[in-house]
C-alpha cells in the first residue's frame, strides 16, 4: 500500500512537471470544411427548414455530406440543394399533416424522428437491392435518392414517403411493442432470403410485399405503410383477388395495425388513411377508369335508379321501361331493384340484375359483356358477350332478358366515358363509397351513376 502511494507521488509530480512545459498555439484547422454542417450563415434552405421543421417538430435536417451519416463501405451521392425543400416540402404535407388531422397538431412533436439526413443517390448492397430508407434508434430516418425526386410524379412521391412510413412504424413500435400475436398469423412463412421469392408467392402466404417476409416486425411496418400508401380501394381490391386463406392473414394483420393505432395512440387508422390518400390526390387526382380492375381498384358500380333522384332522365326511363317489362313477364310479378357492373380481369364486365320474384324472395341474373376501355381518354365499347356461362344467375337471366333488353340496348348501342359524377353529385372522389358514372360519349346528359365500391 505504501509503495502505491510513492508512484502516486512520483505520478503527480511527472504529470505537474508535464503540465508545466505545456505550450499553446492555434490549431491549424478548417472544421467548416471538415463538418459542412456547422453552419455560420444559413441560406434561404436552411432557414426554410427551421421555419418548417426544427422550430415547430425539433426535427433537424442534414442535406450537406457528411460521410459519417451514411454506411463507410458505401458510395453515397450528395443531394443536391435544389432537391431539398421540393422534398421536405412532400414530406411535410404528405406525412406530417395527416398524421396531425387524425393523430392531434402535437402528435408529431410527441413522437418523431429528431432528424432527417438526405442522400442524393440509393445505397446498393450486394444481394441486388437497394436501400431507400433507414431508422437508427427511433431518432434518425435516412432518405435516399433523392436527386431522382419529382414532387409532381406519384410514383416518386409515393416511393419515397412510402419508406418514411415504414420507417415511422418502426419508431411507433418502439414507443408501444406491437402485439406478439401478430407474428402467429403468417407463421412459417418468414424468409430471410426475401429477394429470391416472387411477390406471388409473398401474396399467397399472406404478406402484402416479398420484404414483409424478412420478420414480423418488417411485417408489420410493411403492412402498415402499405395500408396508408396504397388506400383502400386498391388494398382491398389486391386482397380480394387472393385465395381465400391468405385473404383471411391479410385482414387479420389489417385489424392487429388498426386495433394497434387505436389502443396505443387513439388514432383512428382509417382516418389516417383517408388523409394520406387525399395528400396525395393533390398531387395527381384520381383518375376513375385507370382504378377499375381486379388487384387494380374499383371492383364494382352498384345502381339503384329508382331511388337515386339524380340519375340521367334518359336512363331513368330506360330503367323504368326495364321495370315494367320484368313485372309484366309471364304476370309472375318479378320487381327490380337495383344493378350491379362487376369489373373482372380481361375486359370482362358482368351486368348483374337484383330482383325478387312475387314471393318476395331475392334473386339475382347476371348477363357477361366485353367493356374494351382507351386507356388514354377513358372512353369505354360494351360489348354483349355471344357465349354465356351456365351457371344459375347466367340461367335466370333467360328469363329476365326480354324485360332487360331496353337497358342492354342502352349498353351497346354506343360509347361511354368513364368518370366521376362529383360535378352534379359533389363529393370526395377515390374512395370506397365514392360516386362514379358512365356518360354516353354523344350527350354528356344521359349517363349512368352509382356507388364505386371493392
Amino acid at each position: 500500500m505504501n509503495k502505491i502511494f510513492k508512484k502516486g507521488i512520483v505520478a503527480l509530480a511527472v504529470l505537474t512537471f508535464l503540465a508545466s512545459c505545456k505550450k499553446e498555439g492555434s490549431l491549424n484547422a478548417n472544421l467548416d470544411i471538415i463538418d459542412q454542417n456547422i453552419i455560420k450563415n444559413k441560406n434561404s434552405t436552411d432557414i426554410w427548414l427551421d421555419q418548417n421543421f426544427l422550430n415547430p417538430y425539433n426535427i433537424e435536417t442534414k442535406y450537406r455530406y457528411d460521410r459519417f451519416e451514411m454506411a463507410l463501405s458505401k458510395n453515397i451521392t450528395p443531394p443536391l440543394i435544389e432537391q431539398v425543400i421540393p422534398a421536405m416540402e412532400t414530406v411535410r404535407d404528405v406525412w406530417i399533416k395527416p398524421f396531425e388531422t387524425a393523430g392531434g397538431a402535437d402528435f408529431i412533436k410527441r413522437i418523431s424522428p429528431k432528424q432527417f439526413v438526405l442522400a442524393g443517390s440509393a445505397e446498393y448492397n450486394s444481394n441486388g437491392t437497394i436501400t431507400l430508407g433507414t431508422a437508427e434508434g427511433g431518432r434518425k430516418i435516412v432518405l435516399y435518392v433523392l436527386n431522382d425526386f419529382d414532387k409532381t410524379s406519384l410514383p416518386s412521391v409515393t416511393r419515397m414517403i412510402q419508406v418514411i412510413q415504414h420507417e415511422y412504424t418502426h419508431i411507433l413500435n418502439q414507443t408501444v411493442d406491437i402485439t406478439p400475436e401478430y407474428q402467429t398469423v403468417s407463421r412459417g412463412g418468414y424468409e430471410a432470403n426475401w429477394t429470391q421469392r416472387p411477390l406471388t408467392e409473398a401474396y399467397s402466404l399472406g404478406f402484402i410485399t416479398q420484404y414483409a417476409r424478412v420478420s414480423p416486425l418488417e411485417d408489420f411496418a410493411e403492412q402498415s405503410s402499405n395500408m396508408l400508401m396504397m388506400g383502400r380501394v386498391k388494398y382491398n381490391s389486391i386482397v380480394a383477388t387472393l385465395p381465400a386463406d391468405a385473404q383471411a392473414k391479410l385482414k387479420k394483420k389489417e385489424n392487429y395495425v388498426v386495433e394497434y393505432f387505436k389502443t396505443a395512440f387513439n388514432i383512428d387508422f382509417y382516418q389516417l388513411q383517408s388523409e394520406v390518400q387525399k395528400a396525395l390526390f393533390n398531387i395527381s387526382a384520381p383518375v376513375l377508369h385507370r382504378m377499375i380492375g381486379p388487384g387494380v381498384g374499383y371492383t364494382t358500380l352498384t345502381t339503384n335508379p329508382s331511388v337515386e333522384p339524380n340519375q340521367s332522365a334518359e336512363f331513368l326511363t330506360t330503367w323504368n321501361t326495364a321495370k315494367a317489362a320484368v313485372a309484366a313477364i309471364g304476370g309472375a310479378g318479378r320487381q327490380l331493384v337495383n344493378m350491379q357492373f362487376i369489373f373482372g380481369a380481361n375486359n370482362l364486365l358482368t351486368v348483374r340484375y337484383n330482383y325478387t320474384n312475387a314471393a318476395g324472395a331475392a334473386l339475382q341474373a347476371d348477363a357477361d359483356y366485353t367493356m374494351a376501355v382507351n386507356a388514354t381518354t377513358g372512353v369505354a365499347t360494351i360489348t354483349l358477350n355471344a357465349t354465356q356461362p351456365t351457371t344459375t344467375t347466367y340461367g335466370n337471366m333467360n328469363t329476365l332478358r326480354p324485360g332487360v333488353a331496353a337497358i342492354n340496348t342502352y349498353l351497346t348501342s354506343g360509347t361511354f366515358r368513364i368518370n366521376w359524377i362529383n360535378q352534379i353529385i359533389p363529393g370526395q372522389i377515390g374512395f370506397i363509397g365514392s360516386l362514379g358514372a358512365f356518360y354516353k360519349s354523344t350527350n354528356a346528359n344521359s349517363y349512368i351513376y352509382g356507388v364505386m365500391g371493392n
